[in-house]
């Protein structure tokens, strides 16, 4: 009840100094006194643009060759680079996969403090702690060895599910 006398109390002198600054009219005047948006100009001539024809072979050959972000290499050919979608295989760590939301919360915290991209995923009522991705399989096996011998956890190297992960 106290504080609800208080509060009313506030909001009274909050509105006995503010309402006299809305309600004298002087917001009003300054809404009179707005300035009127100016005319567009009328352009002094007009710009032609010449249509282009898509099969004359002068633009054919000037065209730049597209070529795509990701390069193969002799080892690893762009197949497998890249999924069917278009989008580029990736490959993370699964570092732990925990019954209890805190224990997956002060894991990933610690590896993000130790520098590492790590995220947590919920599926259900298990949560997954992930460090990645990485496009490369190889970078993903380096990072799960440093991973193991820093915090002395063995991980996974799983497929990177955008939908999923």
């Amino acid at each position: 009840m106290k504080h609800r006398i208080i509060g009313s109390l506030m909001f009274l002198s909050l509105a006995v100094i503010i309402l006299p600054f809305w309600l004298d009219g002087a917001g009003l005047e300054e809404y009179k006194q707005t300035t009127p948006i100016p005319e567009m100009p009328q352009p002094s001539e007009l710009v032609v643009i010449e249509s282009i024809d898509p099969a004359d072979p002068a633009i054919i050959e000037l065209s730049p060759i597209i070529t795509p972000a990701i390069s193969s290499t002799p080892e690893q050919p762009t197949s497998e680079l890249l999924k069917p979608n278009g989008l580029p295989n990736g490959w993370i760590v699964q570092l732990g996969s925990f019954g209890k939301k805190d224990n997956a919360l002060r894991l990933t915290d610690k590896l993000i403090k130790a520098g590492f991209a790590a995220y947590m995923v919920p599926n259900d009522t298990v949560f997954r702690v992930l460090v990645g991705p990485e496009l490369d399989r190889s970078r993903a096996e380096k990072l799960q060895q440093q991973l193991k011998i820093q915090f002395k956890m063995s991980g996974i190297v799983m497929h990177y599910d955008i939908n999923k992960s």
